[in-house]
């Protein structure tokens, strides 16, 4: 499954920047998923399910933001959302287009719990 492989590199990549961070635990991860990967929203919350506890992110809330697959006519330059897949420009039907968004999986924010530092007394 590619969401498997997908996930594990996100949670190795969170771990990091936890370790970086000095932080206690991760609170939340939100990514951004275009529908040009070719990966499935559910199989992705699925396959977190399943590897989060293996990273210590037992608790940890995936939050996925489904993004619209957006592109830009060369021809007339009208900037518009590609619907079904249909990679044509909705204002002069053109098909010389440049797609502009949909098509990453991309980490876009974390939310770290921070380490509580004890105090020491004297």
């Amino acid at each position: 499954m590619h969401e498997t492989s997908l996930v594990r590199s996100l949670l190795m990549q969170v771990a990091d920047l936890l370790e970086k961070h000095n932080g206690e635990s991760v609170e939340s991860i939100e990514v951004e998923l275009g529908p040009l990967t070719g990966v499935e929203p559910l199989l992705v919350q699925s396959a977190f399910a399943q590897l989060a506890p293996d990273y210590g992110m037992v608790s940890t809330l995936l939050q996925i933001r489904e993004i619209p697959l957006k592109a830009q006519c060369r021809t007339c330059g009208s900037h518009f959302v590609i619907d079904q897949f249909r990679f044509r420009c909705t204002s002069c039907s053109g098909s010389d287009i440049q797609v502009l968004s949909g098509d990453e999986f991309r980490l876009m924010n974390i939310s770290i719990r921070p380490r509580v530092q004890e105090e020491v007394s004297e």
